[in-house]
């Protein structure tokens, strides 16, 4: 007797064939800047229409980085392609570093204390197909010991391409870095502050009684520039240096190298149409200062000052009130605080978006050291130091 025909059979009219998987081919290409600025085009394109839509993660920012803080430094940049079209790029650096006394040989994300955040761009609808091939990349490259991504934030591409190395076998580990503030603004001719915390409310309240103070200082007035301007970029380098960063040695001007960065940094994004450079102004003179970017109507906040002698008027907080009206008359939908949580960005939203350092280990014997070293003594050191000294960013 014969084998009946075997047919497909489902409860759901099918036509037409089915679609192809996606063929996704990752590379880690070891070249100097020239090659991002090769795919800087491509690149932007993915960036500008993608979820990763913010201006760190624009080849203007990392290139920027990488002529200033990197120089001559060998850069790794893995790149994932469907065919020729670009869909995913991760641009790493070679390091030579120390985990837990143990020496390894480091693939560690293009981005530093300058950078906000970091994280593997992709095209929209594309993170786990560029994870997938962005892992396959790395995991046939021999030279690293570990791969490591700062500040990266929660929900990422980055930590997809970690579940492919932990499925394969790899030693991976985060934490916790920056709770970064951001807060929805409502629209225009809605009260933008009516979803704030209510238990800073009389904080917020006396901002009233501040303005008064610094209107008899000399007029006040806001000022909002979307070009570059290299005198108000002067006048905040030398505001942020007047104050206790420039005592420290924190303060921009205090670094050639930074003050290079953020130059060449915000004449690109003003190119771009993603610079917003702001000013509280007493008589013409600026007493607080942001160095801002925007996005696809979400504004950034990556650099504040203020001048120290009107303390007692609270310009800093006077800034964030302007600024956060300005904003929704505009139509802007979000601001992101930036960096760690801090009771001055807290008086405006409780909303924060969790960012962790990532790392990949080669599960080696010195990749299992490395890993101990990183992921289990010294998170309980941290643990140990908040004990006693407190949590930065927990709020009383």
């Amino acid at each position: 007797m014969s084998e009946p025909a075997l047919h497909e059979s489902s409860n759901l009219p099918f036509y037409g064939a089915r679609p192809a998987p996606r063929l996704v081919r990752g590379a880690l290409i070891r070249d100097d800047v020239s090659h991002l600025s090769e795919i800087a085009s491509e690149w932007e394109a993915i960036v500008q229409d993608g979820p990763s839509a913010e201006p760190f993660f624009q080849p203007y920012w990392m290139l920027a980085f990488a002529r200033s803080f990197e120089f001559g430094n060998p850069l790794a940049v893995v790149t994932v392609r469907e065919g020729s079209s670009l869909k995913g790029v991760l641009p790493l650096i070679e390091k030579r570093t120390f985990f837990g006394g143990v020496p390894g040989r480091t693939l560690r994300s293009l981005s530093g204390i300058h950078s906000c955040r970091f994280d593997v761009s992709y095209a929209e609808g594309w993170q786990q197909d560029v994870a997938k091939g962005a892992w396959e990349a790395l995991r046939d490259d021999d030279s690293w010991d570990v791969v490591e991504a700062l500040n990266v934030p929660q929900g990422g591409g980055f930590e997809s391409i970690m579940e492919n190395a932990d499925r394969d076998g790899f030693l991976v580990g985060s934490w916790r870095t920056h709770l970064s503030p951001y807060m929805k603004l409502a629209n225009d001719g809605e009260d933008v502050f009516a979803e704030c915390p209510e238990r800073y409310k009389s904080v917020r309240s006396r901002l009233k009684s501040y303005l008064k103070k610094l209107e008899r200082e000399g007029e006040v007035s806001f000022h909002v520039e979307n070009q570059f301007n290299e005198e108000l970029f002067s006048q905040f380098l030398n505001l942020e240096a007047s104050g206790w960063k420039g005592k420290d040695g924190g303060a921009i001007a205090c670094n050639p190298t930074a003050v290079r960065f953020y130059e060449n940094a915000l004449r690109d994004a003003s190119s771009r149409g993603h610079l917003k450079l702001q000013a509280l102004m007493v008589s013409g003179k600026p007493v607080a200062m942001e160095l801002g970017l925007m996005m696809n109507k979400k504004a950034y906040s990556p650099k504040v000052a203020y001048d120290e002698a009107f303390s007692r008027c609270s310009p800093g907080a006077l800034q964030a009130h302007f600024t956060l009206k300005y904003l929704a008359s505009e139509g802007f939908e979000l601001f992101d605080f930036l960096g760690p949580r801090a009771r001055h960005k807290s008086i405006w939203t409780e909303a924060v978006r969790p960012h962790a350092n990532c790392y990949i280990f080669r599960p080696s014997l010195g990749g299992t050291a490395r890993y101990l070293a990183t992921m289990r003594i010294a998170p309980k050191l941290r643990e140990l130091k908040y004990a006693r000294y407190g949590d930065p960013q927990a709020l009383n």
